[in-house]
């Protein structure tokens, strides 16, 4: 149950990505800085929810990569404010590695090879 819901937490995310890029074409008041800011604490509330709901299911990689991309767009904030010219495309190039390994992991977990490795106890 609660791989269908990461899921969909995943497929939100990437709606919510397209749905505020496209909120900047139509809009104009918004800029694309201020709409990235915004997805930016958006996809950290999102992928902190994905990291809870599969932490003990996915391995221990999964955990730690998730870990990293969450430390990787916080960063980002501070990017934004010391190199404003590289913050869009940084930001950017994160968000595809993201969605790239999301969707890599749901494919993986479906064929049941993406599995959390069972500890043996020493006797």
């Amino acid at each position: 149950m609660r791989e269908k819901i990461n899921t969909s937490v995943q497929s939100a995310s990437l709606i919510i990505v397209v749905a505020g890029l496209a909120w900047v074409v139509w809009s104009n008041d918004t800029t694309v800085r201020d709409m990235l800011t915004y997805l930016i604490i958006l996809m950290v509330i999102l992928e902190g929810l994905s990291l809870y709901l599969i932490g003990g299911v996915y391995p221990e990689s999964h955990s730690t990569f998730k870990s990293g991309m969450i430390a990787a767009l916080l960063i980002l904030l501070g990017v934004k404010l010391m190199l404003p010219e590289m913050f869009i495309s940084l930001t950017i190039t994160v968000f595809a590695i993201n969605f790239l390994y999301n969707f890599y992991t749901n494919n993986k977990r479906r064929k049941g090879a993406f599995k959390r490795k069972t500890k043996r106890k020493f006797r």
